[in-house]
């Protein structure tokens, strides 16, 4: 069975953020010196679940897969966007889903099952080892369930069925109504899996995109800095919405007072960074796309334009 390289760059990638150095991660790969980042590259899965299995007893933590996957939020926000130009539909959009895992992640599946009131996306793994499938499963289905969210027409949102009793953390992560089931499953109403997308939600992404990449790929920002590595843990994590201090916090190896103490001796806090990275995102709107206040407001989490003019007037005193 073969995956798409990039998936595994991507862990490679997330395991930095865990402390997990790569000289650990490379005796489990078959190539170690291959460029993971070419997407005309494919690797055995046996080489992905290695990795994936590493880090999960590295970080010790139940909520593995379910952080990876959040982690992974642009490369969703990229793949809402692929598809809203290839379809219109609710329902196409998930065959369209279903055809991307069976192409470059087969290692999971997604079954439509219907009932006289609900379209139910089921989510299952071939593998094995009860420990990697489960992180598989959440990984999965946290990404497409943000991608269902972004496509859903206001104000619709997907419920979540899982087989575990202690919920919260998936609630926490991903703001979701969540219930117990005996497998991973996504729940749309099924009067609307024939509407259109959420255009303007699609619109909001195709506006960002660009430049959430081109903030990523800042070279002028250290990559072993905290506060940078928080930066940009935050920017995978926009769904376009910034994510807050305990989703962010919870992708590191770091209890919350252990991540102040280390962003205040390096100077800067966490309300610091994101409203840096608003400020920058709203010189982009401003400058790039000439958007009205009110459009850029709502696009960057301010419930009211005057929020946003606060925002910007305290941005400019700053530098000032």
């Amino acid at each position: 069975m073969k995956i798409f390289a990039p998936y595994l760059q991507s862990l490679l990638e997330y395991a930095e953020y865990q402390d997990i150095e790569y000289v650990v991660l490379k005796d489990v790969l078959e190539r170690p010196d291959l460029d993971f980042s070419n997407p005309e590259e494919m690797i055995n899965a046996e080489e992905y679940l290695a990795v994936f299995d590493k880090i999960i007893e590295a970080t010790n933590n139940d909520y593995c897969g379910l952080n990876f996957g959040c982690y992974l939020n642009l490369g969703a926000l990229g793949l809402v966007l692929e598809i809203s130009l290839n379809t219109s539909s609710i329902e196409q959009g998930v065959f369209i889903l279903q055809n991307f895992l069976n192409n470059k992640f087969p290692l999971v599946s997604v079954t439509v099952v219907q009932d006289s009131e609900s379209y139910i996306l089921q989510l299952d793994s071939s593998v094995e080892d009860s420990k990697l499938k489960r992180h598989l499963l959440d990984m999965v289905l946290s990404i497409i369930y943000r991608e269902l969210k972004l496509m859903l027409p206001q104000p619709f949102t997907p419920k979540i069925r899982l087989p575990f009793s202690k919920n919260n953390p998936y609630k926490d992560a991903l703001k979701a109504k969540v219930i117990y089931n005996t497998n991973h499953q996504i729940i749309l109403p099924l009067a609307i899996v024939n509407t259109e997308i959420n255009r303007t939600k699609i619109k909001e992404i195709e506006l960002l995109l660009p430049k959430f990449i081109a903030m990523l790929n800042d070279s002028t920002k250290e990559k072993n800095v905290l506060s940078n590595q928080i930066r940009n843990m935050t920017l995978n994590m926009c769904s376009p919405e910034i994510p807050n201090f305990e989703q962010v916090q919870k992708q590191f190896p770091y209890s919350k007072r252990t991540m102040q103490r280390k962003l205040t001796d390096e100077g800067v806090s966490f309300r610091g960074i994101v409203n840096a990275i608003k400020e920058e995102l709203s010189n982009y709107l401003t400058n790039e796309k000439h958007l009205k206040t009110k459009d850029i407001a709502h696009i960057l989490g301010y419930s009211e334009s005057s929020a946003y003019l606060h925002a910007v007037k305290a941005w400019k005193d700053k530098r000032n």
